[in-house]
């Protein structure tokens, strides 16, 4: 069976501030290599690999889902942990993990697909167990590269 840590890859933070932010655990952390990219018109990102864990930072904006709005930190130089990254590694493991979260009856308030279907995500709320939200995903096709570019620290 497919438990809701298997997968785990990313540690997602909510900022107010991408330059203040990573400057701030450049310093604190020696995260020195990003890449940042707005993936909406509400969302810019920073991402880096630190080993085998990503290191993923998002700025919202108006009109943001919910979801992010608690968790952007008072200090623009500051994060706070918002998810959890799980990537399911094939068809078979992201139907079982869709089933397990709705058996376990678990919220989800995000989910869909992009880039016509490639990217498959679910946010899953486990706040009351963990703090935080837990975000699965599924890639195929092009959307299997699209951490290519992402710098390794």
């Amino acid at each position: 069976m497919t438990t809701l840590f298997d997968g785990f890859y990313q540690m997602g933070f909510v900022a107010r501030d991408l330059d203040r932010a990573t400057q701030a655990l450049s310093k604190s952390h020696g995260v020195t290599h990003f890449r940042r990219k707005r993936t909406s018109e509400w969302m810019e990102a920073a991402h880096a690999w630190i080993g085998p864990t990503m290191i993923e930072l998002i700025a919202i904006q108006p009109g943001a889902p919910e979801i992010y709005e608690a968790y952007v930190p008072d200090d623009p130089a500051a994060v706070r942990l918002h998810h959890h990254g799980f990537r399911m590694a094939d068809e078979t493991a992201w139907i079982a993990i869709n089933r397990q979260v709705a058996d376990a009856g678990f919220a989800t308030p995000m989910k869909g697909a992009t880039m016509d279907g490639q990217l498959n995500y679910l946010y899953v709320d486990t706040r009351a167990a963990t703090g935080i939200y837990s975000e699965f995903v599924y890639l195929t096709g092009a959307a299997t590269a699209i951490y290519d570019d992402v710098p390794r620290n």
